[in-house]
């Protein structure tokens, strides 16, 4: 038995009111012919005609609203929901460390504990979609620090980063989900240190946002189908921030994904330093 989420039923009942507005529109549309054709029309005829024609032309537009409002509703409580996953893995990990800690460093566990309420509560905070760059890179600062308590040496971290735009408002965790990626994947399959380059710098009325990793790296065309939503992995939170980039600025400010097989990933987005966002 096919079993459908919560998303897949309201997607399903946007799908059907569509269908209702449509069909509707098509078979007042095709009454009104057949009335004309059959039963001709007086000058009196035509006139409330005229007057039904735009009283359904009210209703029509109504219920095209409707199904707009609706479309956008279902996308904002999706994004909204895209937003606030956090990965288990990380949670379980984190407190794992905090956790053998303990017993060996009080003092240390006591302030992991803490970053990692802090990180937690940066992350579900539902107050707005933006935040600036400064509090992002707080909430990046925070997921490295509990990761190389876990990796210790393995992972190193560098940052480059234009102080002039640290006060420009982005999505909220758009940029942390590209530094768990990066370290992800820069630490799979291999025993070697992992290397995480984060980068952001001024270009004018934009700003760039770089993440690169010397990790395996990927398929470029797999790379593709997964921010097309074909695919699934374990790069799911870059289909995650591409998704809310585009809803908020529009479909040419997604991620953009350089790599190949053995070449390591540089993901990377160009924003505008003064937000304008798109209706709908």
């Amino acid at each position: 038995m096919i079993q459908l989420t919560p998303l897949g039923i309201a997607l399903l009942m946007l799908g059907g009111l569509i269908l209702v507005v449509v069909l509707l529109v098509f078979t007042r549309r095709r009454s009104a012919q057949h009335f004309r054709r059959v039963h001709g029309a007086d000058d009196a005829d035509v006139a409330g005609a005229v007057g039904v024609a735009e009283a359904e032309t009210s209703a029509e537009e109504h219920y095209r609203k409707l199904a707009e409002d609706t479309h956008n509703h279902l996308v904002e409580a999706q994004l909204r929901s895209l937003r606030a996953q956090i990965s288990p893995h990380f949670i379980y990990n984190s407190l794992n460390v905090i956790a053998s800690l303990i017993p060996t460093d009080p003092v240390r566990a006591r302030e992991l504990v803490l970053e990692f309420a802090d990180f937690t509560r940066y992350s579900l905070r539902s107050d707005t979609d933006f935040t600036t760059l400064a509090e992002e890179l707080d909430a990046v600062e925070r997921y490295v620090l509990l990761q190389k308590a876990r990796f210790a040496d393995r992972i190193q971290v560098s940052l480059s980063i234009a102080p002039e735009v640290l006060g420009m408002e982005v999505p909220f965790l758009a940029v942390q989900p590209l530094v768990e990626n990066a370290m992800r994947h820069g630490l799979k399959d291999t025993d070697e240190v992992g290397y995480v380059h984060l980068s952001v710098r001024d270009e004018g009325t934009h700003a760039v946002i770089s993440v690169e990793d010397g990790g395996v790296g990927a398929d470029p065309e797999y790379m593709a189908q997964v921010l097309r939503g074909e695919a699934e992995g374990s790069h799911i939170g870059l289909r995650n921030v591409d998704l809310r980039l585009r809803q908020a600025y529009g479909g040419d400010h997604g991620l953009t994904i350089d790599t190949a097989p053995d070449a390591g990933m540089r993901v990377w987005l160009r924003i505008p330093k003064f937000r304008t966002v798109t209706a709908g």
